[in-house]
């Protein structure tokens, strides 16, 4: 069975046993902690429709970015504990991520290109200029010059550019033996930052794969490392651990406008991570919501599609411009509910299609290859 076989869900990552008595734990915490970072994104972007005088002096607005960072620490833990379990060779690793976050993100990219260009008006923010798209398609750093910052045509694409980076260079690290992968990984994403912080480069691509929140995805191999091994805290310690991390965020949302923002919300992304972990395994059953596991597997859909959704609420609802306090709390329900269910909607109906169709046509290059077995995720991670 090939590395590019068809994705489970994250929930079917299972944690190999430690003793004679304990039986498999499925890792369902994970699914629940993607569904909920991608709604603090949607909320973040549903509030940013409110008039500026009403929400953006207050760190409700700005700290559903926080989910960003979650995303990025989840990012790492599932990479990490993934090869520890199933040891991946370097090119059908690459594939299997390659083949994972590309198809869907394509679609969204050109449905944003296609809506540009026949309705101008729908996107502020739209910029389609031929090389930037190729280069936005391929996950390539450049310069928006509406946005003025390193984003793809599709805005929400920028954390993509980091993802795909990591991927790219846990791959070659994969070359590495075992004992010595971790050390490895963490050391070239310290590197690579302390010379981004020391040189300051104004290139795109540089200054994004020199950028601290690569150091958010060191901390979820860490954090890979500490769950493979055991090295966990009691459930409720777990859960406390949880709750102080987003009590930690709240006020650290004053740094979400810098360059320091990953210092500032990567430890309590990674606390919050840990503790969530720490908390499902110390209860010794699986917290096997199906509701919120559906959910968590439409996260990546979620993610993409919910400025479409949040693009047709805007256009429909009529409150403008007076926003009361009800009229506020309506249209971030709306906004989410209608994300969400246009999330699921693709995830079932476009995101898995695409991604089994592109897995079934490179599954070719991977004939020569000896086969090896994988655990595979349905995750952006």
């Amino acid at each position: 069975m090939s590395d590019l076989s068809t994705s489970k869900s994250t929930a079917e990552i299972v944690a190999p046993s430690v003793g004679p008595q304990e039986t498999k734990q499925k890792i369902y915490s994970i699914q629940h902690l993607r569904w909920f970072a991608a709604t603090l994104v949607v909320m973040r972007h549903t509030l940013g429709h409110f008039p500026d005088e009403l929400t953006f002096r207050h760190y409700l607005t700005r700290s559903g970015e926080f989910g960003v960072d979650i995303f990025f620490v989840i990012s790492g833990f599932i990479l990490w504990y993934i090869s520890a379990q199933s040891r991946p060779r370097p090119v059908p690793f690459l594939l299997n991520r390659i083949t994972r976050i590309y198809p869907p993100y394509w679609f969204f990219t050109i449905a944003m290109v296609a809506t540009a260009i026949v309705l101008p008006k729908a996107f502020r923010f739209a910029y389609v200029k031929p090389l930037f798209v190729v280069k936005s398609l391929l996950l390539f750093p450049a310069w928006h010059p509406i946005l003025h910052d390193i984003n793809p045509v599709l805005p929400i694409g920028w954390t993509l550019q980091y993802e795909a980076f990591f991927y790219l260079l846990f791959a070659v690290l994969l070359l590495l033996p075992p004992s010595r992968r971790l050390l490895g990984n963490l050391a070239a994403l310290v590197l690579l930052v302390t010379l981004g912080r020391l040189i300051h480069f104004n290139s795109p691509p540089l200054h994004v794969y020199t950028d601290l929140p690569l150091l958010e995805f060191g901390a979820g191999m860490v954090i890979g490392a500490l769950y493979e091994k055991r090295r966990l805290v009691p459930s409720s310690v777990g859960v406390a651990m949880a709750g102080i991390a987003l009590i930690w965020m709240y006020p650290m949302t004053k740094f979400v406008g810098t360059s320091y923002r990953p210092l500032a919300w990567g430890p309590p992304a990674a606390l919050l991570v840990y503790g969530i972990l720490s908390a499902e395994y110390g209860t010794r059953t699986a917290w096997n919501l199906r509701l919120l596991e559906l959910l968590g597997d439409a996260s990546y859909s979620l993610y993409l599609c919910h400025l479409f959704a949040l693009g047709a609420l805007r256009m429909v609802w009529k409150p403008f411009p007076q926003f009361g306090t009800t009229s506020c709390v309506l249209y971030v329900l709306a906004g989410i509910s209608l994300s969400t269910i246009l999330g699921l909607l693709s995830h079932i109906y476009l995101e898995k299609p695409l991604v089994n169709a592109m897995r079934r046509a490179v599954e070719p290059l991977l004939k020569k290859e000896k086969s090896t077995k994988v655990f595979s995720v349905a995750t952006r991670a």
